[in-house]
């Protein structure tokens, strides 16, 4: 261990090493005996996944060769789910009230029963008001309403083309008329919907704005500006004198300008580009994207700009980085949850300059999401499987629609399997603006979606059919699960280590996981049906724990460890799929914490920019991949049980892996039986290990895969486990 890193942890953790480190190596005598199962536990187990994510412009998930949100300047969708209290002929009620948007929000909205005597009624809305009768949302229709029961399910979806895109920053105190859109005049051939039109008067121009990287303060830079980079836009203007002043720069005291240059739009729409090298050596800071238009008369419309670094052979929209990260991780699915609970299946299937925002909560902040021809297309790059959220919102036309639409992607592209999860986190109140907790009204809603999808699919046999269930309440989990008869599998999430605080000992509260898992297993099993994994990490949101302590453990080298023996239990009890979450989050904010404190979680990367390292989940995910796509065998002890031992076997075309974890605090020796081979096998073994208990790679690479050579006889091999170390060992491919 490096004395000298001590210096950057606290007391606690300090004195938690230095215990670590006055344990004394175990004798031959401690070695623990293991054998392995001849008899698979389950066979063709795949590669773990990921979760995606969401695109950010702002934070550590800027995904898009194109850097900038909404470059299309369209609209916004908004959709949501009631939960009918009560009705009569010719309204409804909402059952709760922080879903009320302001009065007259719905007028002209389309509504689309999902449950119920009346699923599958469509209709208009004539208007709503925000506190109706018994202080409730309430919705009013055009004609008469259809027979609605207590707790059916309507769908609600409101699209604006009239008002300012989102995604973009205007003038402070714009006049009247100065910023509006344009749904006539677009430029040629575009796929969008309208362009962005900006009236310029005398002394008051006017500024359009993208920021992004927005979190430099404490993570550096995020999305480095740096070699050659390209600029794009349409420009118009009605009358001549116009001036459109374009800059992008990094706002870092000295506002290093990457890009500066002055146009005069013609009175023909023009499509200008520009491609300027940039040298990002200066501080960290927001990047800032300005468009500035001055004039005496007139308007300029401005549409479709793309901006982002050129890059060589560019298979995706990606940026070659999320490419490079995704190659080294060989997820074996990609799991796409990105907040699209509010969209359309025409928006999902829309190119970039054409897509709206969409929306399914109050407020005003919005998604823009990849679309899913670009989702398919990097899921081939990368060589996995796909695997998509249906929104619950989308009515029975759009699910047939989707169901030929995914059936041409599965042939094109030649993917084995599609998993199509129904919502996400149906159960969790936080998405209750578009989900369905109740299990029999649930059921009802995804059996009728599920039924219409795969009927425009034609039942192609690659789409698997997924509901989502509370992993810590394994009966309403199994609910969900029974009250969807087309389901094929429930998915769940175990999370670990919700919660660290200061009176903990922080390696046994990480490896301290519960054990939901036996029991949903095997219940779903019984039932003929699949369980799978679709989020699992640290979820460390709660607690007293000093911010120093708590990001000491979740991106310290045994967060990789812990994860490691997560999946590793999950493995061990037959669950075959699982999605990691997730690919790149820099932090989180800690719940319930009047300062708003951060947490470093859940991105399984660094960053995708300046440093572009792994943190620890994310290596031992690199790890474990190495060993998948394989049958997993049981490892059963041969002397005294220790749970603190978690083993995995792995037998690939005639080869065996191994996996070990140890959530001891001493050193550790084992010895594991393998089925008779040849007398001598050599083995790469792949040890997790950083220069300290607490080493991460946030700010150094501390925490590395280490690899040595070693020779096993008489079918058995053997290796000393360091404290809290995970390691895999492979056997040599020659052999």
């Amino acid at each position: 261990m490096n004395v000298a890193h001590l210096n950057s942890v606290n007391l606690p953790a300090v004195c938690f090493l230095v215990c670590c480190l006055m344990v004394k190596p175990v004798t031959a005598d401690d070695n623990l005996h293991f054998q392995i199962d001849e008899k698979p536990l389950a066979v063709d187990v795949p590669r773990l996944g990921i979760n995606l994510g969401e695109s950010a412009a702002w934070g550590a998930a800027q995904f898009t060769v194109n850097v900038l949100n909404n470059s299309g300047f369209e609209g916004i969708i908004d959709r949501a789910i009631v939960i009918v209290k009560s009705a009569d002929t010719r309204s409804f009620l909402d059952d709760t009230t922080w879903l009320a948007r302001p009065n007259g929000f719905w007028a002209g909205a389309t509504f689309d029963v999902r449950s119920g005597s009346q699923a599958g009624t469509r209709g208009v809305v004539f208007d709503s008001v925000a506190v109706g009768r018994d202080g409730l949302p309430e919705f009013t229709v055009q004609g008469q309403a259809p027979v609605l029961a207590q707790g059916d399910v309507v769908s609600l979806t409101r699209i604006n083309d009239d008002v300012l895109p989102d995604h973009w920053w205007f003038s402070k105190d714009p006049l009247a008329g100065q910023l509006t859109v344009d749904k006539q005049d677009k430029r040629p051939n575009s796929s969008g919907k309208r362009a962005l039109a900006i009236k310029p008067f005398k002394d008051k121009p006017v500024q359009v704005i993208s920021y992004l990287d927005a979190i430099g303060d404490r993570a550096g830079k995020l999305l480095p500006v740096n070699g050659s980079w390209h600029l794009g836009f349409w420009l118009k203007a009605s009358e001549s004198g116009a001036k459109v002043s374009v800059r992008f720069q990094r706002l870092n005291g000295k506002n290093t300008v990457f890009f500066e240059e002055t146009f005069t739009p013609s009175k023909d729409w023009t499509f200008i580009e520009r491609t300027f090298t940039a040298q990002d050596t200066g501080a960290a800071g927001n990047l800032e994207f300005n468009i500035k238009v001055e004039g005496n008369s007139g308007r300029v419309l401005l549409d479709d700009v793309e901006l982002g670094a050129v890059g060589k052979n560019n298979a995706t929209v990606f940026r070659p980085e999320v490419l490079a990260a995704l190659k080294k991780l060989q997820p074996g699915y990609l799991r796409d949850w990105q907040g699209q609970l509010g969209d359309t299946v025409d928006n999902r299937l829309a190119d970039g300059f054409a897509r709206r925002s969409s929306r399914y909560r109050v407020g005003d902040g919005s998604a823009f999401s990849y679309s899913l021809d670009e989702f398919f297309q990097l899921a081939q790059a990368v060589g996995s499987q796909p695997w998509i959220i249906l929104p619950t919102t989308l009515n029975d036309e759009e699910l047939g629609k989707l169901g030929v639409y995914l059936t041409k992607q599965i042939d094109a592209l030649h993917f084995n399997e599609l998993l199509v999860e129904f919502g996400n986190e149906n159960w969790n109140g936080i998405f209750r603006p578009a989900g369905i907790a109740d299990y029999k009204t649930h059921g009802e809603a995804a059996s009728r979606a599920f039924e219409k999808l795969l009927a425009g699919a034609n039942h192609h046999p690659a789409i698997r059919t997924i509901v989502n269930g509370q992993y810590v309440n394994p009966s309403a989990a199994l609910n969900m699960l029974d009250a969807t008869p087309n389901a094929q599998a429930l998915a769940v999430a175990p999370y670990f280590l919700f919660e660290l605080n200061k009176a903990d000992d922080p390696s046994t509260a990480l490896f301290n996981q519960d054990d939901f898992l036996t029991e949903e297993v095997k219940a779903v099993q019984a039932r003929g049906k699949e369980l799978m994994v679709y989020e699992v990490n640290l979820h460390t949101t709660r607690g007293d724990a000093s911010v120093e302590v708590r990001d000491s453990v979740t991106t310290g080298v045994m967060s990789g460890s812990a994860l490691a023996k997560r999946l590793l239990t999950a493995l061990n009890l037959g669950v075959k799929r699982q999605c990691i979450y997730q690919l790149s989050q820099y932090d989180a904010f800690l719940e319930q914490q009047e300062n708003r404190e951060l947490v470093k979680l859940w991105g399984v990367t660094r960053d995708l920019g300046e440093t572009q390292r792994f943190r620890p989940t994310g290596l031992a995910m690199v790890m474990l991949n190495q060993a998948l796509p394989a049958d997993v065998h049981l490892i059963q002890p041969q002397d005294n049980t220790d749970k603190a031992i978690t083993l995995t076997a792995f037998h690939h075309k005639n080869a065996w892996a191994i996996a070990a974890v140890s959530a001891k605090p001493n050193v550790q020796k084992i010895t594991v039986n393998y089925p008779a081979q040849t007398s001598k096998l050599t083995w790469r073994v792949l040890h997790l290990t950083g220069a300290s208990l607490v080493s991460s790679n946030e700010n150094t690479e501390d925490v590395h895969i280490v690899e040595e050579q070693i020779t096993s006889e008489d079918n058995k091999v053997s290796l000393t486990l360091q404290p809290f170390e995970f390691v895999l060992f492979v056997q040599n491919e020659t052999q």
